[in-house]
Order: structure tokens, then C-alpha cells, then sequence
């Protein structure tokens, strides 16, 4: 009898260490479904759900007019105030939409972004575009000129937006010596 059991526990160990393993069950992580692709490169635009119809896909960032972009990330005060600041009024909608192609990124999400720079075309993740304009807190603001050099950097909000944004407007040159970050941002 003893004999028996320790032939059934044998088995049935065997049985459980079997390599047959339902591949319905279990994946591999190396293939992934078209679905499950795209939800992953938009979870970001829940962050901006409110404004989808004013900020652009960041999937394709065209520099066919001068860039307006606002780096924020989950769960940031500043970053919500100035969506909301942005979202309550239609002139300042107005002024960022007639003079850029404006786009907010997550940088709690990565993401490829492919840049369109009209001479050349780059690719760069979340981590390492907000790095080149040296991103640590947010909302970081970055306006640039259609060719992809830097007009303005400002970190922070502003209850003041519609004036810094006509201001940046106005010149035609950097408000700013971002000669390393051009660099940069041409070497992508």
C-alpha cells in the first residue's frame, strides 16, 4: 500500500511539472494585441481629456507652426490649474491655436514621439524629450520656433499665460540663452 501512494505521489508530480504550458493562460509579454498597443500609446491623453479637441496627438509632433508645449504629469496641482485656466478661456485657446501647434505630454506615461521637423524627421520617448529641455518639475511650458530651436522655457504657472504667450509671440528671437538645449534638440 505504501509502495502505491509514493508511486501516485511520483505521478502526480510529474503530471503537475509537465512543460505544457496553455498559452491562453499565460503570455510572454512579446506579442501584443493591436488593442492592446493602442490603449497603451493614449493612456496619456486621459491626462488632457477635457482639451482633446484643442491639444494635439503627441504621437506626431509637427513643427509645420511654432511648437507650444506644457509637460505636466499625474497628480499635479499646477499642472490641472493651468489646463483649467486654459480650458475656461476661449481667447487664450484662441491665441495659442492661431499662432502654435499646441501639445501637452505626460511625462507620468512613455511614449514615442515622432517629430516632424519638416527637413528631417526624429523619434524620441517621453523620458528622453523632456530631458532635452531639462524637465524636473512640472508644468514646464516650452515654446519653439517651426526649425525646433527654443523661443522660451517657463516652469511654473502663471495666472499671467495670455500675456507671457503674446510676449513670446512678439519676438522673433530666444527670450533666453538655450544655445546646449538647441543643440540637443538638433541632434535628435
Amino acid at each position: 500500500m505504501k509502495q502505491i501512494f509514493s508511486i501516485l505521489i511520483i505521478g502526480i508530480f510529474f503530471i503537475a511539472c509537465s512543460d505544457d504550458i496553455d498559452s491562453n493562460v499565460i503570455s510572454s509579454g512579446s506579442v501584443m494585441s493591436e488593442k492592446a498597443i493602442k490603449d497603451s500609446e493614449n493612456l496619456d491623453k486621459q491626462s488632457y481629456i477635457e482639451l482633446a479637441d484643442f491639444f494635439l496627438d503627441t504621437k506626431n509632433i509637427d513643427f509645420s507652426k511654432d511648437i507650444f508645449i506644457i509637460f505636466g504629469k499625474n497628480n499635479c496641482d499646477y499642472c490641472d490649474h493651468l489646463k483649467d485656466s486654459i480650458k475656461k478661456d476661449e481667447k487664450l485657446r484662441t491665441l495659442i491655436k492661431d499662432n502654435f501647434n499646441p501639445y501637452y505630454i505626460n511625462i507620468s506615461y512613455d511614449k514615442i514621439h515622432n517629430i516632424d521637423f519638416k527637413t528631417r524627421e526624429a523619434k524620441a520617448n517621453t523620458q528622453n524629450f523632456s530631458n532635452i529641455f531639462g524637465v524636473n518639475l512640472t508644468p514646464t511650458i516650452v515654446f519653439l520656433n517651426k526649425d525646433g530651436s527654443v523661443k522660451y522655457i517657463f516652469t511654473g504657472f502663471t495666472t499671467k499665460l495670455y500675456s507671457m504667450i503674446e510676449d513670446v509671440i512678439s519676438k522673433n528671437n530666444s527670450m533666453g540663452n538655450y544655445v546646449d538645449i538647441d543643440k540637443k534638440i538638433h541632434s535628435l
